[in-house]
């Protein structure tokens, strides 16, 4: 089990920081984020020196520990760590109200009058803990009409849009950087278990903008059904991209769920998208080579990949609406949950936790919603994906408020609260609640939910981002490999901890041209030869322009 509430996917919104960077992929936002670094204009338009990331002290590892090989892949635990520690000794807040602007990732918290752990908490916190919660597929609407209201709360969830980018330049948030540079961060000890990767990725022109919202370097795992794959033909898993258009046709039009309508994939962009670059190799944005960028879209792999979903569609491996359903995260969750999907992709995590929609379907299945690595495309070559800097956006804090220097310490201080290590009681307490509320110790001494109470729906969205990512489940050890295997085949950006002005400005102009094209080329509305003017489109509204300014800091490197 574990405490971190449900993950973005790959087939919300807000656009991850990738896309941001100049992918123009829509609604495959989810994935998880890289970093924006030094190199565009700063907030009042001027450049600023950087100063020293904030110093870094590993996070305490227990008995029982699953420590990965691979660099980036979270240590995992079996079960609960016995001892708890406390990381925190005062109570961090000075009372009075903290506002949030908060993401979701599924229905609203419980409201506060009838949420025990959210009244816990904010006994806890020491302050009234109050939350404007934006679901994914809304928050771009909503972030700009909060912007423009011009009274931001306290925090700011923000992500690596091109809208969010624009508020940070323009001043809207406080810059950290003197605040938690090097051992400055101590006096916030659990800020310092932040990895000095995940501090860059906050950064823009040597400012820090915020907390890192924390998730695995490569956030998402694969699922297929593997009883329909038997039902239908399929004894193992497809070898290349040949065969698992035909075993998502087959689960479409193969009746493997007696009577029930079934179908192989449901969202574009989202997880037909993860799927399909992964198996053709698609280049993680941007690809360097000498002395050159060239953009995943670009690509003969890229191509490549939209050809294999343009068949897919036609042959009716994927839903009618999917189109829809790419930013629709509730409702393609829905058809998971009620066993009409033959194929998905999630956050790891929301695969493994017992009491997640995900993973109480694992559980049900016993074995048939099985993990697996994609397939490369030829059956020799193996899938690439996406690695990024372990971090799917920004706790950033109103520049106003942060005017105030006491007030500005109060936040960090509930920041770091929140943020208490895996094993602490703050940790377990946004994780499980209060011992005799929502849950009792079973003779391990894990935690087993009282009878009646339903945490995940108490505390909703309200934990989101704000505490480490952990993974503590009974099958760790499967997940730990699968995403080891993940992470070791994944690249990371060329561009990573770079910044383009021109992307921040055109981000959701390059977006609505990928929808304009390369969605309805999937769908059969334009032909596949429209790439070559999609890419000629994208080139002159922006993207050669972004291309410049990414290969002069480049060269500076």
């Amino acid at each position: 089990m574990s405490s971190q509430s449900n993950s973005p996917r790959a087939g919300g919104v807000p656009m991850s920081r990738r896309a941001a960077l100049g992918l123009g992929f829509g609604a495959v936002a989810g994935v998880a984020l890289t970093g924006c670094a030094s190199g565009g204009a700063g907030p009042s338009g001027t450049r600023k020196a950087a100063v020293p990331p904030p110093t870094y002290v590993a996070p305490p590892v227990y008995p029982g520990a699953i420590v990965p090989e691979v660099p980036g892949v979270p240590t995992a635990y079996a079960s609960m760590p016995k001892k708890l520690t406390r990381t925190v000794a005062a109570v961090p807040g000075r009372g009075g109200a903290v506002r949030h602007f908060h993401l979701t990732w599924g229905p609203p918290a419980t409201p506060l009058a009838e949420n025990r752990w959210w009244q816990g908490l904010n006994e806890r916190l020491g302050v009234d803990f109050k939350v404007t919660e934006v679901s994914a597929g809304s928050y771009d609407a909503k972030f700009a009409t909060m912007l423009a209201g011009g009274d931001l709360p306290e925090v700011v969830q923000l992500t690596f849009t091109a809208g969010c980018m624009k508020a940070v330049k323009q001043g809207a948030f406080a810059d950290l950087s003197e605040t938690l540079s090097g051992d400055k961060v101590l006096e916030y000890a659990n800020l310092a278990n932040v990895r000095t990767e995940q501090w860059q990725a906050c950064t823009i022109n040597g400012g820090l903008w915020g907390v890192p919202i924390d998730v695995p370097v490569e956030l998402l795992e694969f699922r297929y059904r593997k009883d329909w794959a038997e039902k239908v033909g399929f004894s193992k898993p497809p070898a290349d991209a040949a065969e698992t258009a035909e075993l998502l046709v087959a689960m479409t039009k193969g009746n493997p769920e007696s009577g029930k309508k079934t179908w192989g994939l449901t969202a574009f962009p989202g997880m037909a998208l993860d799927l399909a670059y992964g198996m053709f190799g698609v280049p993680n944005n941007w690809r360097y080579e000498g002395g050159a960028l060239t953009h995943a879209i670009e690509t003969p792999q890229f191509e490549a990949a939209i050809a294999w979903l343009t068949a897919l569609w036609k042959k009716g491996g994927m839903h009618p609406d999917a189109l829809a359903l790419g930013s629709q995260t509730d409702r393609y969750r829905a058809f998971v949950v009620q066993g009409q999907v033959g194929m998905a992709v999630d956050s790891a995590a929301n695969f493994h936790r017992p009491n997640s929609q995900y993973g109480a379907v694992v559980a049900k299945l016993d074995g048939a919603f099985a993990a697996f690595v994609p397939p490369g495309h030829d059956g020799s070559s193996k899938a690439v994906f996406r690695k990024t800097a372990g971090v799917y956006g920004i706790n950033a804090i109103s520049a106003e408020v942060a005017k105030d220097k006491e007030r500005l310490a109060e936040i960090l201080r509930l920041l770091n609260w929140r943020r208490g290590p895996v094993g602490s009681e703050e940790w377990y307490y946004q994780g499980w609640g209060a011992e005799g509320e929502y849950f009792t110790r079973g003779d391990d001494g894990d935690p087993v939910a009282v009878e009646g109470t339903n945490l995940d729906a108490d505390k909703g969205a309200i934990a989101y981002g704000l505490t480490p990512q952990s993974w503590i489940f009974p099958t760790a050890k499967e997940c730990v490999e699968t995403n080891s295997q993940m992470v070791r085949q994944s690249v990371a950006s060329a561009v990573e901890g770079l910044q383009s002005d021109t992307q921040d400005a055109r981000g959701a102009q390059l977006d609505q041209l990928f929808a304009t094209y390369i969605n309805q080329i999937v769908v059969g509305s334009r032909p596949l030869s429209d790439i070559k003017t999609y890419r000629q489109a994208w080139r002159s509204q922006g993207g050669d322009q972004i291309r410049r300014e990414f290969q002069e800091q480049l060269k500076r490197r």
